[in-house]
């Protein structure tokens, strides 16, 4: 979540039960967060134990899917995957028409035998996705962001191996295997973090910070690592890219001016020489990266670039700030940091302010996974499990998709879809009348 947060503290590890306030404190977002999140993971909890990996009610039972000639519509319902409750409002939609998911209109579903799935995220809007959020008699300033459940129904042709075709696989054998597709698609990418601050990079003076910080930063921030570029090192060339602000420093797009510059909805925080990621809904919805490029100056509303960028005005566009930068120890590839494993005291990447960083060997990456690290001046620290001479290789904080079996759909040679009742995957549950 690119937000404006101090940080995120919620860990369910720590069975925290409610948050309490008290009198004369300063007020956090962290704490009012953490308490929805803790609200939040009962509920989920508590659905999934009593539903199930996935089920919904019946009646009322969502994505009941219909053959339309070459597509198939999404039935109205609820339908619940691993506690997340997934709503279809109506009945208009279909495949190549998915509210949160933007099928190329020129896709066509392979002549095959199909399973049709759902994959379940939460998507982080701020006002620039959803101006709703804004209270504009405020003048303007946007005061809270929002989480929302994003449901998205995908096809394959390939069995969890890898290989292609579903063959005559059943109903029943398909559940069977069903748990070994979620694994080979990553629900939860299968790469680790270790973070620590830089030894011996002591302050001596006591005017700046305190003797013996190690974070040498002037300001408390909440970092964030993101992966740009996925893959692995064997096969790919996985990127990162990492924000002091959390990905927070964003604006919209509103134009080109006459040199070529990009004309932003605010221009504040953005500097010469930064790197920005010009991205879209598009981007944020398929799990893709946006372009990067750099600015040489800042004129007004109007970010010069290194190189011209063109769009499609019909396109809302973002553009957000990261701060990486080159070095003599660090090369940047179009803007971005490649991504080195290691395990040794050698093998670690210097963000900045003594902060440092190191991939754990043999992972596999994914665009738009993360982790965060608040980082206190006032006590030149850093937050991380472990111990800090030998800190947790952690798992990405996010993002954790969800999955469910729906249908088994077959497509003709001619492209006509064609949907069995007996080849419905979904699981119903009575529901109370």
């Amino acid at each position: 979540m690119k937000g404006d947060f101090t940080r995120i503290t919620f860990n369910s590890s720590k069975h925290f039960s409610r948050v309490l306030m008290q009198q004369g404190r300063v007020q956090l977002d962290a704490d009012w967060n953490e308490q929805a999140a803790i609200l939040l993971h009962y509920l989920q909890a508590l659905a999934a134990d009593l539903i199930g990996p996935f089920g919904g009610p019946d009646p009322g039972c969502g994505f009941a899917l219909t053959a339309q000639d070459t597509d198939f519509t999404i039935g109205p319902g609820h339908y619940y995957v691993d506690g997340l409750l997934c709503e279809v409002d109506r009945d208009k939609w279909s495949f190549f028409k998915q509210p949160d998911y933007p099928v190329s209109p020129d896709d066509k579903l392979p002549t095959t035998t199909l399973l049709a799935y759902l994959d379940v995220w939460e998507r982080h809007l701020t006002a620039l996705e959803e101006n709703d959020i804004r209270e504009v008699a405020l003048g303007g300033p946007d005061t809270t962001t929002r989480a929302k459940v994003v449901w998205q129904i995908k096809v394959t042709d390939k069995q969890p191996d890898g290989r292609g075709g579903l063959g005559d696989l059943s109903r029943d054998e398909i559940l069977r295997l069903w748990p070994n597709w979620p694994q080979a698609w990553d629900a939860q990418a299968a790469c680790r973090l270790k973070v620590r601050l830089q030894p011996d990079q002591t302050s001596t003076d006591p005017c700046i910070l305190p003797p013996t910080s190690a974070y040498r930063g002037p300001e408390n921030q909440l970092y964030r690592v993101e992966i740009h570029a996925g893959g692995t090192l064997a096969d790919d060339e996985p990127t990162f890219k990492w924000s002091r602000d959390n990905g927070s420093q964003v604006a919209a797009w509103l134009g080109n001016n006459e040199a070529g510059g990009l004309i932003v909805s605010n221009a504040y925080g953005f500097a010469a020489g930064q790197w920005i990621e010009i991205t879209s809904d598009a981007d944020d919805l398929l799990g893709r990266p946006g372009k990067f490029n750099q600015i040489v100056k800042v004129e007004g509303a109007a970010l010069q670039l290194a190189s011209a960028e063109t769009f499609d005005e019909k396109v809302p566009r973002k553009i957000r700030r990261w701060d990486q930068q080159e070095t003599e120890d660090l090369q940047l590839q179009a803007g971005v940091v490649p991504i080195a494993e290691g395990t040794t005291a050698t093998d670690w990447i210097d963000l900045e302010n003594g902060i440092q960083i190191q991939f754990q060997p043999d992972g596999s990456y994914r665009p738009g996974d993360y982790w965060l690290i608040p980082a206190r001046a006032t006590s030149g620290a850093i937050e991380w499990a472990g111990d800090p001479d030998n800190p947790d290789a952690l798992p990405p904080f996010g993002i954790e998709h969800h999955y469910a079996p729906l249908w088994i759909v077959g497509v003709a040679a001619d492209g006509k879809v064609t949907l069995d009742p007996k080849n419905d995957l979904r699981r119903k549950f009575n529901a109370i009348q």
